[in-house]
C-alpha cells in the first residue's frame, strides 16, 4: 500500500472530475479496493491488462470463466448487480483517463469499444433513429432484465403496514410508497423540512409540503442524492 498520508495521484485526478457528488464517494470506495488489490498483486496501473481487470471483477462477485487466483475481500459479501455495474464503469473511466494521458494505452484501446444499439436504446435516445453505435464496457456484468425493477409487488404496502406497529414506521412506509422519496431523502428529513399546514411560513407553496435538502452533516449520514433542494406537495 502507498505510504500513509500520501495521495494516489492518478486516482485523485480521476475523482476530481466528480468533485462534490455522491458519485465521487462511491467511486472512491470502489477505486481504493481496486488499488489495494493491485498492490497485493504487485502490479502498477501502467502494467494492467484487460484479463487482470476481468479477474478482479470475478473476485468481487462477477461471473467470469477464468482462474481467479488468490481470494480477495475475505469475509465480505460479493458485490451485487448494481455495485458490479458501478465498479465496471469506475474502472473503465479510470483507465480511459490514464490512456488519454499516455499511460497504458493498450488497455485503453481494449476498453474503448462500442456496440450496436438495441430497439430500446433507439427509443430512449432523442435521435435514436440515426444512432449507429453506443459505448460498451467489457467489464460490465450481463444485465438482469426485470419487467418492473422498481415497482413493489402488488399488495406490498398493505402487508408492510399490517406488520409495523410504531406511528413513525407507518409514516415511513406510506411516504416512501406514496411520495416517491428516495431512502436517503426520507432518512435525511429534519422537522424544519416538514411544512404540513396550509400557507407555511416559508412562502414557497400554499399547500402542505415537504422540503428535500442535501446535507452532509446529518448524524445518521443520510444524504439526498440531488444537490438542488426541491419540495413535495401533499395532495389532501
Amino acid at each position: 500500500m502507498w505510504p500513509e498520508g500520501t495521495v494516489h495521484q492518478e486516482a485523485d485526478r480521476f475523482l476530481r472530475e466528480y468533485e462534490g457528488s455522491g458519485t465521487q464517494r462511491t467511486y472512491a470506495y470502489l477505486l481504493v479496493d481496486h488499488l489495494r488489490w493491485l498492490e497485493h498483486e504487485c502490479r502498477g496501473v501502467d502494467a494492467v491488462v484487460l484479463r487482470d481487470l476481468e479477474r478482479y471483477m470475478g473476485l468481487v462477485g462477477a461471473k467470469v470463466r477464468l482462474p481467479l487466483g488468490e481470494p480477495w475481500r475475505l469475509g465480505k459479501r460479493p458485490y451485487g448487480q448494481a455495485a458490479l455495474s458501478t465498479a465496471a464503469a469506475c474502472l473503465k473511466g479510470f483507465y480511459l483517463q490514464l490512456a488519454s494521458l499516455g499511460v497504458n494505452t493498450d488497455l485503453g484501446s481494449a476498453l474503448n469499444i462500442s456496440r450496436l444499439p438495441t430497439r430500446a436504446d433507439r427509443d430512449r435516445a432523442l435521435l435514436g433513429h440515426v444512432t449507429r453505435s453506443l459505448p460498451a464496457n467489457p467489464l460490465a456484468p450481463r444485465r438482469v432484465r426485470r419487467r418492473h425493477p422498481k415497482m413493489l409487488p402488488e399488495g406490498a404496502k398493505e402487508r408492510l403496514l399490517a406488520e409495523v406497529r410504531a406511528a413513525r414506521d407507518r409514516m415511513l412506509v406510506s411516504w416512501l410508497t406514496d411520495g416517491g422519496f428516495r431512502i436517503g431523502e426520507m432518512c435525511g428529513l429534519h422537522l424544519a423540512d416538514l411544512h404540513l399546514r396550509e400557507r407555511a411560513a416559508c412562502g414557497d407553496c400554499r399547500a402542505p409540503h415537504v422540503h428535500i435538502c442535501h446535507r452532509e452533516t446529518n448524524p445518521n449520514r443520510a444524504r439526498a442524492k440531488t444537490k438542488y433542494p426541491w419540495s413535495w406537495r401533499a395532495e389532501w
